[in-house]
Parts: C-alpha cells; structure tokens; sequence
C-alpha cells in the first residue's frame, strides 16, 4: 500500500459528517472518470485490451466505446454466442499490441 493511500484512508478515517462523506463520495467518482479517460483516450473500436476485475486480468476486443464505459468480447469468440461484457473504462490496464 502506498503511502498517499494510507494517508487518504487515515483521513477519510476521520470524517464524521455524512455531509463530508457525500463531497468526498463525489470528488471519488469525478477522479474515477478522469482516470477512465486518461486510460481509454487511445482504444479505438477493433482493439484488443486487458482489464482487471476481482484481481483477474481479462482479455477482450473492444465492440463498442461509450462515455464512460465500453464493451468488450473475448477475442477468440464468434459473433454468434459471443459474450459481451460491459466494462468501467477506468478498469482498462492496458491495450493489447498487436
């Protein structure tokens, strides 16, 4: 754990106002955003990405790219019985070189 992390659990430890807990709620989603754009700015329709979920690296090819999310099918499957799954852009860790 790195120590800016520990220091924003250690203060957000300290927090007792449920009004404070929504500004810092809010300030986590807004970074979160910025952190899906900063990721995603460069992965276009067609390229293949890795994502981690529950500590699980994936592999996926992106179909489709949204604001905020975009969905990805796994890159040995066929349109037919694919699965498509729709992923925060913020989870992307990187693209694929192809």
């Amino acid at each position: 754990m790195s120590p800016e992390l520990q220091n924003a659990i250690d203060a957000m430890n300290k927090i007792m106002s449920s009004d404070e807990m929504c500004v810092l709620a809010d300030r986590f989603n807004k970074h979160m955003t910025y952190i899906g754009k900063i990721k995603a700015r460069s992965v276009v329709v067609g390229d293949t990405v890795v994502w981690e979920y529950g500590g699980l690296k994936k592999t996926g090819k992106v179909i489709k790219v949204n604001r905020k999310t975009m969905e990805v099918m796994d890159p040995g499957a066929t349109p037919f019985g694919s699965t498509r799954t729709k992923i925060q852009k913020s989870m992307i860790v990187g693209k694929v070189a192809a």
